[in-house]
């Protein structure tokens, strides 16, 4: 039995409920270093394998892009992607933790699967976000939704052009145009379920930038940002609560 084993205490503090309590150095030495170590290893060789064909591309047939349409290629990216970088890790890291931080960046679906479910997991288990109790809890859901998407997906992959010709056409234009909003409308739901005062000002900040034309990507910075620090400030100034 592990350090961090010996001290998960349990212990009921109502008929119906559960107590979860992790010892903090057990926590440190038995799960953040390991999670850590794998996690980077595995990052990094993602990273390289993301680059090994055009590596390969030049090795073989020694065709490479110019740097000049690296750069630009580069640059339009990160005018997307740049927001994300700063948005995601405040937003989700309470939720997710490091083990669930590591695999939402490497398997990727992190806002529409994996942070549900590392949610409904700690709803479940009664353990709050942004504690030692929640991360465990919301590490256990999370790989284990990694473990049932990832071959659902390739086995949906290998069979969707065989499947997809049964379903009428409308069908599949519902799906096309329907199927991403629902479900980011279900996890919209889910929070607002958790914290409802917030949902009026985070509204607010979505369309204000819409109207505003402001690029998606720095909307969902904006709206992300925008509710922590009113949502902070409904605390400690007016004690308003989630």
């Amino acid at each position: 039995m592990s350090v961090a084993e010996q001290h998960l205490k349990t212990g009921p503090a109502k008929a119906d409920a559960v107590e979860y309590h992790v010892d903090a150095a057990a926590f440190e030495q038995d799960y953040l270093k390991p999670i850590h170590k794998v996690g980077t290893i595995s990052s990094l060789l993602l990273t390289f394998g993301m680059f090994l064909p055009a590596i390969l591309l030049y090795l073989i047939y020694g065709h490479s892009p110019a740097w000049s349409s690296i750069a630009t290629g580069f640059a339009l990216a990160m005018t997307y992607a740049f927001p994300f970088y700063i948005s995601e890790p405040i937003a989700y890291y309470p939720i997710v933790g490091n083990a669930g931080w590591y695999i939402c960046a490497n398997v990727g679906n992190g806002s529409n699967l994996r942070v549900p479910c590392g949610l409904v997991a700690q709803q479940v288990a009664g353990v709050k976000e942004g504690t030692r109790e929640g991360e465990l809890v919301s590490a256990i859901g999370i790989s284990t939704s990694a473990l049932i998407s990832i071959p659902a997906i390739l086995i949906g992959a290998l069979l969707i052009n065989s499947i997809q010709q049964f379903f009428p056409e409308w069908l599949l234009s519902a799906f096309k145009t329907y199927l991403l909003p629902s479900v980011f409308g279900a996890v919209w739901g889910q929070f607002i379920l958790r914290g409802w005062k917030y949902a009026p000002i985070a509204v607010a900040l979505v369309y204000i930038p819409m109207v505003l034309k402001v690029p998606g990507a720095w909307n969902i910075l904006i709206a992300v940002l925008g509710t922590m620090l009113v949502g902070w400030a409904m605390l400690k100034f007016f004690k308003i609560q989630a």
